[in-house]
């Protein structure tokens, strides 16, 4: 005879291997790329900041530490220039920052490639 309490705890089973099955590390690698979620998510920032203003957040040890000369200061704000159509101030900003955009671009679209190729071998 089923109760009540044998169907909470059947159901909690199953979606207790639901759960197993998405934190499980062969599903997240399937269906989600973590490079590439970042790729993204950073593309995407750099083109809603507004580096007109002047008042962002750095994450570069070297401003943090208060100097003011840095190899790599400037190339998100000169990607951010190049999303925005400012060519000739992307390069004035970091005149590596459009190299760094095409090849993260490039990463991108290796990342899609990928990752289309491999699911595509996994269903077949």
């Amino acid at each position: 005879m089923k109760t009540p309490y044998n169907y909470i705890i059947v159901n909690y089973h199953f979606i207790n291997k639901i759960v197993k099955k998405i934190l499980h590390s062969e599903f997240l690698d399937k269906y989600f790329n973590t490079e590439l979620f970042f790729w993204v998510i950073a593309l995407v920032y750099l083109s809603l900041l507004n580096v007109e203003t002047h008042q962002y957040f750095s994450f570069c040890p070297f401003h943090i530490l208060g100097l003011d000369w840095c190899p790599g200061c400037g190339l998100g704000r000169s990607i951010s220039f190049l999303l925005h159509g400012s060519i000739y101030q992307s390069f004035q900003t970091h005149w590596l920052g459009p190299f760094a955009f095409s090849i993260i671009l490039i990463r991108i679209y290796q990342l899609i490639r990928n990752s289309v190729i491999r699911n595509k071998v996994i269903y077949q």
